[in-house]
């Protein structure tokens, strides 16, 4: 059962589940800043052809800690926001540093997916302007700003989410370029990080760098470099605005995906 965040008595709890827990249709347009730092737009999103996928939460929400690892699975079973869906956590009331306590202790760590909080990314204004009052509320917004579902309930498995999706024409799909993917992690190190004007990759145990290509959180494709196998290599990130970013490094034994923030 959702948790009533203003009020508890049962006369309204009967109301949350009488009707939708956003009564909009059409979504209000809102641009966030996540606990990265990284600012996100809404329509800038949904414009992208993108559905847009919001786990409404608060942290210290029981329902919230227990449903929130089926979100994250939807979030790898539908890309890592690099294929069809958006997914992002919009918090209420709490501070950037809660929300990362949070996942680190719901999650196992960063989400992957950004995470707004209420109280220093702006997520309490989103929680007014949807008219959210239990929690968690999750909401799916298609690409024409249509709310196709006000309240994706009940979650009890990864498997909830892909009835709601499927009934709008969703569908499964890997995330690219195996962006989740840690194959060399352990033999590839890339600093400094945050980077302001250049990346440096370095690998041990003989490996060789053969392509570097580096991603936007949106899995767009921005650097797309060939090199003769090297095991050190600086790469000219001036041309990047500030962000998060995906580093996909290949070299004869696989693959290797990094993060790297941008300043």
């Amino acid at each position: 059962m959702k948790k009533i965040y203003i009020f508890s008595i049962l006369f309204f709890l009967s109301i949350s589940f009488s009707k939708a827990q956003t009564s909009l249709s059409t979504a209000v347009d809102f641009t966030v800043t996540d606990t990265d730092g990284n600012t996100h737009n809404l329509f800038n999103i949904l414009n992208s052809g993108k559905y847009v996928c919001i786990d409404f939460f608060f942290t210290t929400c029981g329902p919230c800690q227990t449903t929130c690892p089926f979100f994250k699975e939807t979030f790898t079973n539908y890309g890592c926001n690099t294929q069809d869906v958006f997914f992002i956590s919009i918090d209420n009331g709490d501070t950037d540093a809660e929300v990362d306590a949070y996942e680190t202790m719901y999650l196992g760590g960063s989400a992957g997916f950004p995470a707004v909080s209420g109280n220093e990314g702006g997520g309490n204004g989103v929680v007014t302007a949807y008219g959210v009052s239990a929690f968690p509320t999750y909401i799916l917004i298609a690409p024409s700003k249509t709310i196709v579902e006000q309240d994706m309930w009940p979650i009890s498995s990864a498997a909830n989410f892909d009835t709601f999706f499927a009934a709008n024409s969703l569908s499964q799909k890997a995330c690219l370029s195996g962006i989740t993917e840690e194959t060399l992690a352990n033999s590839i190190s890339v600093f400094p990080n945050p980077a302001i004007d250049r990346l440096v990759i370095e690998t041990s145990n003989n490996e060789k760098v053969n392509t570097v290509k580096v991603f936007d959180v949106l899995g767009k494709l921005l650097v797309d470099n060939k090199v003769e196998g090297t095991e050190r290599l600086e790469l000219n990130v001036t041309d990047l605005e500030k962000g998060i970013y995906y580093m996909e490094i290949t070299t004869g034994s696989g693959k290797a995906v990094k993060k790297f923030n941008k300043q």
